[in-house]
């Protein structure tokens, strides 16, 4: 006799997003256009300096950098069926392209690194539709090392802004006592308004506090200084002005952008797989169709980026972090952001106001947010039921990775391809996570026995077995919670049902997707005169349902005097 059932847990739906009004959609899209265009023009105007781009080409590449986030922040936000995160995740511009960048501009000027921009966005579509088939390699734990070391990253960058340090600056004495504390009060009043704030005071809590502050500074006179030092023009509209150069190619940089890519890959994995957390508190695995149709919005966002005439993007941390501090979640959101960028391309006398707003108050923003990213993070990592060697892994890794910050004039010290290889800590990083996985996946079995007496310890070796393993694969913690309810039920069943001279085989097979289990034990036959009773059927049915419960599909089975349960669960 056979029988067949399946049982799928239902999977939460994502929180709907409440309709914005068109205030509230220009006031949280100023909020963020505040954070991601002060700090995120700085990788553009690096790369200008690197070329020695004289004002009209800077100014053609600015324009050009607003066009590009502004269509890069619409398509990671669209939820279309081939493009588009479907969340709101705006682009940046990205550090993981900068060393290669600075090194192209140096050597080949800005057409070839427009040039080897558009390479590493293609280079990021391959990656997209390859994604699932490499899934063993790219690990979930790893996607959190790359949420945790950008939210260090972004910790760390607004540490030094502020209070004004330059990277070299490692004594108070040198610390500007003024910049430190306009830095800490706009810390103060955002973390304050965000923290006891309600209401509008908590969701605007940065553009308020950017605005307080900000106009603190106009009361006093202290902002006339920034402004004399800052460039002008007298021109309030003007159609942007593209930079319009020969692109060009050199294979000696295409593996330095090629990595570039891959970072900014797992980035997106990562960043993504925050917004399905935030978005949805049953969030129980990625949804790789998003994750997937994200990664590709952001490589076609880079090549349009070096078509335009400027350097490569990815999506932006901070905005994450701020909208889950914010609580404005919503993607249309993430459309005024784009239609403000838009528009800021063609008002060339605010591009000035944007370089010129002091550092501190980024370096306030970006503090605030990279807690956010950081506890999200850390929970996307231990999540997964880690063992020594994923835990080798990642701690590696994110010593390696916090080196380069530390470290710095070791890293610059290494041979010109490696420091093109390991530019940033978040590169370091990655790769080194990568690598130890796929060295420390040698010798791993995907699939382990037990056979254990049908005795009074049946149901703690199951227990402890499925831990043991549920560690090495690294499977999630609350996978392993079901399997471990499941097989523990179907133990009971072999301890009332079994004969206790036949031991109990249990057989567990994973992937990254599934887990099968199988579990099979003789039959203790029953005297032709003796019925089961009410309260053993209601018993066994009950184990049974239970075990439905916790499996996404059930298969019992008798054979030959055995029978077999065969559960399968969804990873």
């Amino acid at each position: 006799m056979t029988a067949a059932t399946s049982f799928a847990p239902e999977q939460a739906e994502p929180l709907q997003e409440a309709p914005l009004s068109l205030g509230m959609l220009i006031l949280n899209g100023l909020q963020h256009v505040a954070v991601i265009a002060p700090t995120g023009l700085v990788f553009p105007l690096l790369v200008l300096r690197a070329a020695d781009a004289p004002p009209e080409m800077q100014e053609a590449v600015i324009a050009a950098s607003l066009l590009a986030l502004g269509v890069g922040s619409f398509l990671l936000c669209l939820r279309g069926p081939h493009l588009g995160s479907g969340y709101l995740a705006p682009s940046v511009f990205t550090a993981a392209y900068l060393p290669p960048s600075l090194i192209a501009a140096q050597t080949g000027g800005l057409g070839l690194v427009f040039g080897m921009t558009i390479f590493a966005g293609l280079c990021e579509i391959v990656f997209s539709f390859g994604l699932r088939r490499l899934r063993p390699f790219f690990p979930v734990e790893v996607s959190g090392l790359a949420v945790v070391m950008i939210g260090l990253i972004l910790g760390l960058l607004g540490f030094r802004l502020i209070p004004g340090m330059a990277e070299e600056t490692l004594r108070v004495s040198q610390i500007d006592g003024h910049t430190a504390a306009l830095g800490l009060v706009t810390l103060v009043v955002i973390v304050a308004l965000n923290v006891w704030g309600k209401g509008p005071l908590k969701v605007f809590s940065v553009l308020l506090g950017l605005s307080l502050v900000y106009g603190g500074m106009a009361l006093f006179g202290a902002v006339d200084g920034l402004f004399e030092s800052a460039p002008h023009t007298s021109r309030l509209f003007a159609i942007p002005s593209l930079p319009l150069l020969p692109l060009s190619f050199d294979w000696g940089l295409a593996v330095p952008f090629l990595v570039g890519a891959l970072a900014c890959s797992l980035r997106a994995v990562g960043d993504i797989t925050t917004c399905q957390k935030i978005g949805n508190p049953d969030w129980v695995r990625p949804d790789m169709g998003s994750i997937e149709r994200g990664i590709r919005a952001d490589g076609v966002s880079t090549v349009i980026a070096g078509a335009l005439g400027t350097v490569g993007l990815n999506s932006f941390s901070g905005s994450i972090g701020l909208s889950q501090a914010t609580g404005v979640i919503a993607r249309s959101v993430g459309f005024a952001i784009a239609g403000l960028f838009l528009l800021l391309a063609f008002l060339p006398s605010l591009h000035d106001l944007i370089l010129s707003l002091p550092p501190p108050l980024f370096g306030a923003i970006l503090l605030f947010s990279s807690a956010f990213i950081l506890a999200n993070g850390l929970s996307i990592i231990v999540a997964r039921m880690l063992d020594s060697r994923r835990i080798l892994a990642i701690g590696i890794a994110l010593v390696l990775g916090i080196s380069h910050d530390v470290y710095p004039h070791l890293f610059a010290s290494l041979p010109l391809w490696m420091q093109s290889i390991a530019g940033s800590s978040l590169v370091v990083a990655l790769l080194t996570a990568l690598v130890l996985n796929g060295i420390f996946r040698i010798g791993v079995k995907q699939s382990a026995r037990l056979e254990a007496t049908l005795s009074d310890d049946l149901l703690a070796k199951i227990v402890s077995f499925c831990r043991e393993q549920g560690s090495i694969w690294g499977s999630r913690r609350d996978v392993m919670e079901r399997v471990t309810g499941a097989l523990t039920e179907a133990g009971e069943l072999a301890l009332a049902d079994g004969r206790r001279d036949q031991p109990l085989i249990l057989d567990i097979n994973y992937d990254e997707f599934r887990i099968i289990a199988s579990v099979s034990y003789a039959v203790a036959e029953q005297p032709g005169a003796i019925e089961e009773s009410e309260e053993e059927r209601m018993t066994r049915e009950l184990e049974i349902r239970l075990i439905r419960h916790f499996a996404d599909q059930v298969i019992l089975s008798k054979q030959d005097g055995r029978e077999t349960l065969r559960l399968t669960f969804q990873t």
